[in-house]
């Protein structure tokens, strides 16, 4: 019975992860989008036996003191909140169009600025759809436009 039960939660994980690389391969295209601007908050999250705390979204280098020194969050875990705004060229239209997405660290972890160009998948439908590249897409290649990008 628990077997059974166990083999029908792994064929729907299955089945998701399937469903989403194929919707990436069919209605997606890699493409270089060029950043327009970034904004880059962070928040402490500490857990204390059963009881979690969380601050509010504060500048960087405030939270990275207040972890290091203020007695309440000493040895909190730091996370990032990073909205990057960017331009880039639609397949579908060949027109360009602006977007943005919420990320929790930055692509290939490099610190990206105004200016910068960057990978992500753009919809073969949707003009204004975007999507972030996530490992799959680094590490089988697919980050790499081809053409049409800003």
């Amino acid at each position: 019975m628990r077997l059974g039960l166990y083999g029908i939660i792994a064929i729907g994980v299955a089945g998701f992860y399937v469903y989403g690389e194929l919707d990436k391969r069919v209605n997606f295209r890699p493409i270089d989008a060029r950043v327009s601007s970034v904004k880059e908050q962070c928040y402490m999250e500490k857990t204390e036996g059963n009881r979690s705390s969380t601050s509010d979204l504060l500048p960087c280098e405030l939270v990275e003191l207040l972890a290091r020194h203020h007695p309440k969050w000493q040895g909190a875990d730091i996370k990032r909140k990073i909205e990057i705004r960017f331009a880039y060229i639609s397949p579908v239209d060949g027109a360009a169009h602006e977007s943005n997405l919420q990320l929790a660290e930055y692509p290939d972890n490099r610190q990206l600025n105004s200016g910068d160009i960057f990978p992500v998948q753009a919809s073969r439908r949707e003009a204004n759809r975007t999507r972030a590249n996530d490992w799959v897409d680094r590490w089988l290649g697919r980050h790499a436009p081809k053409h049409g990008s800003i």
